[in-house]
């Protein structure tokens, strides 16, 4: 399974060929409006998506997309989640909760890492029994944040989730990741990893883990993020069913 994230910073109808080409299974989409019809991949699997409007985000939605054979179905819980998610049951050849995240400044918020810590309450209240998957845009940490974000990545931790990135690189703790995600007014010196997938540490075990690079993703005009892509070995997750 191809598990992707990607802030596509708008105009999904044109953009989400770019990353079905990439061959993605299941992908969340944040600065995202869903299209008024899905495409299909270039092998001709159909592709369905589900999508929710983001506090604060004015026309911003959080959308996941699955192609075939993997499905979408909103979850039971959803209701209760924090407006800037967006947590769905994926079914297929296994099946999972996915809780798609994208942090954003709105009145009253108090920083990303409180609204992620939100984000985790809702997972340990409400997303019941099997495999979770955390994803998408948590606009953290940079520098200044690096300290809050560790508390809440130490609750992702202690939920037996890893961030599949820092395994696949085998980032020591404290050890800064190697490759941006995003690139502050699109320029190349400007870059932060600030996109994420955490998920079940039986799934990142062998996983690898693709970056978007600058050429193909920023300097067209794609986005100001790249996408974050996991290569899960079937055999890993299946073992958590």
């Amino acid at each position: 399974m191809k598990l992707a994230t990607w802030n596509c910073n708008g105009k999904l109808d044109t953009k989400l060929p770019h990353l079905l080409d990439v061959g993605i299974d299941v992908a969340v989409l944040c600065e995202a409006k869903s299209p008024t019809s899905w495409p299909t991949t270039p092998d001709g699997r159909a592709v369905t998506g589900l999508s929710r409007p983001v506090q604060g985000g004015g026309w911003k939605e959080l959308v996941v997309v699955a192609c075939q054979p993997w499905g979408l179905t909103l979850h039971e819980a959803a209701d209760a989640a924090p407006h800037w998610t967006l947590p769905v049951r994926v079914s297929g050849p296994t099946s999972f909760s996915l809780v798609a995240l994208y942090t954003a400044k709105f009145p009253g918020s108090r920083s990303y890492e409180a609204e992620i810590d939100r984000a985790v309450d809702w997972i340990e209240a409400a997303s019941g029994e099997g495999p979770v998957v955390l994803a998408g845009d948590f606009n953290s940490p940079i520098t200044t944040t690096q300290k809050q974000y560790d508390q809440v990545a130490r609750r992702l931790d202690n939920l037996g989730l890893v961030d599949v990135y820092r395994t696949a690189r085998d980032l020591e703790h404290g050890e800064p990741p190697v490759e941006a995600t995003y690139y502050h007014h699109r320029r190349r010196e400007r870059g932060f990893h600030i996109d994420h997938i955490w998920l079940p540490a039986d799934w990142a075990d062998g996983a690898k883990v693709d970056v978007g690079d600058f050429d193909t993703w920023i300097a067209p005009g794609l986005s100001d993020h790249v996408p974050v892509t996991a290569h899960l070995d079937d055999s890993r997750f299946m073992a958590t069913l």
